[in-house]
């Protein structure tokens, strides 16, 4: 199933913003290398660190590719620890409406009245994020199937950025703290957070 671009780009930039906010609540890098922009009529934050931002692009670059496939199940921010074990997780769940009806909210008010609300929910939320690692840094899962994989391992497009297969078993939290289930044209996005035991 193949996804419109409006949906792959109005998702992608959601996603980047997403991560450079979760970067600057969570405290991983120093306020000093973020910048504040405006974006859905409030402030965000964005770093200007150069590697930070080639790494979350290159990912980017990536979840659009499993968006435009329709393969993309969840994607996980996670802040993890010195040894990379995962301390706090970001989850976005998607789910593909096949009912979906071209004419509802085409000018896309409703889906950025829904970015905002997210945006500003995770602000209201940054006070739980305390005793992280002080040496914490940040991996991005992405939940695929195997034929997406393989095709994204084949892309030239992707060559500089090799995606590494899991294999271990996260634990699933019983400390879940939801954000917002909101659509996306033709795509549910159920968020939430999960934190480490």
């Amino acid at each position: 199933m193949n996804m419109d671009n409006c949906f792959v780009d109005i998702t992608v930039e959601f996603l980047a913003v997403t991560f450079h906010s979760i970067l600057y609540y969570t405290s991983t890098y120093p306020k000093s290398i973020f910048e504040t922009k405006k974006k859905y009529n409030i402030v965000v934050y964005r770093s200007i660190h150069p590697e930070v931002n080639q790494y979350i692009d290159l990912c980017l670059k990536t979840i659009a590719e499993c968006l435009r496939s329709g393969r993309l199940k969840r994607l996980e921010f996670a802040i993890t620890d010195n040894s990379y074990k995962p301390v706090l997780k970001f989850v976005f769940d998607f789910e593909h409406i096949s009912d979906f009806d071209e004419t509802s909210d085409a000018y896309l008010i409703k889906t950025e009245q829904n970015l905002r609300a997210f945006c500003l929910k995770l602000a209201a939320v940054r006070h739980k994020f305390t005793n992280l690692p002080e040496d914490a840094s940040f991996t991005i899962y992405i939940h695929t199937n195997e034929s997406a994989a393989v095709a994204l391992a084949s892309d030239p497009n992707l060559e500089e950025f090799p995606l590494v297969e899991v294999d271990e078993k996260y634990e699933e939290s019983d400390k879940i703290l939801p954000i917002r289930r909101f659509s996306v044209r033709n795509c549910n996005i159920d968020t939430y957070i999960e934190f480490s035991r």
